[in-house]
């Protein structure tokens, strides 16, 4: 046996004694001190209101949007009044009118003013013509007190001629007209007041 090999063999269990006598070692040292690497700051725990407040703010905000919807909708499907409805006519007749359509504006307008003028009255249908509303008992005085006959008919006339002259209005007619058959459908739609009857028979006296 060389002496190479004897002194290879014998190095193995040396090497093997270090390795496990480093190992205890570093089992051994005491941890060091100076480590902060895990220290933690402190956990801040909310006040137990906190919680509640919470969601007694959620539940008020869930309560207000659910009143708030329900009232949306209650706008959006409550109906129209006449009045409303003949407004709405009248904004389509004027979309008509910048367009340049008269017969189609002078139809909106006809029948939104004619239908004005027959709940004003009390009346369901109307004389077809816009000769025969002329001769209406109630379309001379005093019973056209109010009425505005004269605007009415001569509306009227105007949309006749667009409607079976089909006669082309300028644009700067048609809106003016529009504008005249709104006043007439808000003052058809909405009556002056009636005087008191009790009133108007024993007046009270003026003071000086």
């Amino acid at each position: 046996m060389s002496l190479g090999s004897a002194a290879g063999r014998a190095s193995v269990p040396l090497a093997f004694l270090a390795v496990l006598f480093g190992s205890t070692l570093a089992f051994a040292a005491p941890p060091q001190l100076d480590d902060i690497r895990d220290i933690r700051g402190p956990i801040a725990i909310p006040p137990w209101w906190h919680w509640p407040l919470a969601i007694a703010v959620a539940v008020v905000l869930a309560t207000a949007l659910t009143f708030a919807v329900r009232g949306w909708r209650a706008r959006r499907l409550r109906p129209l009044t006449p009045l409303q409805l003949a407004r709405q006519a009248l904004a389509a007749a004027e979309a008509h009118a910048r367009e340049g359509r008269s017969r189609e504006w002078a139809g909106i307008v006809a029948d939104t003013v004619r239908g004005a003028l027959a709940a004003r009255l009390g009346a369901e249908v109307l004389p077809q013509t816009t000769a025969e509303l002329a001769e209406a008992p109630w379309a001379r005085p005093p019973l056209s007190d109010g009425l505005e006959i004269p605007r009415v008919l001569s509306l009227l006339e105007t949309c006749d001629l667009a409607r079976f002259a089909r006669a082309r209005l300028d644009t700067a007619g048609l809106l003016a007209s529009t504008g005249s058959a709104s006043e007439i459908v808000d003052r058809l739609y909405t009556p002056p007041p009636r005087r008191n009857a009790a009133i108007a028979a024993h007046p009270q006296p003026v003071t000086p």
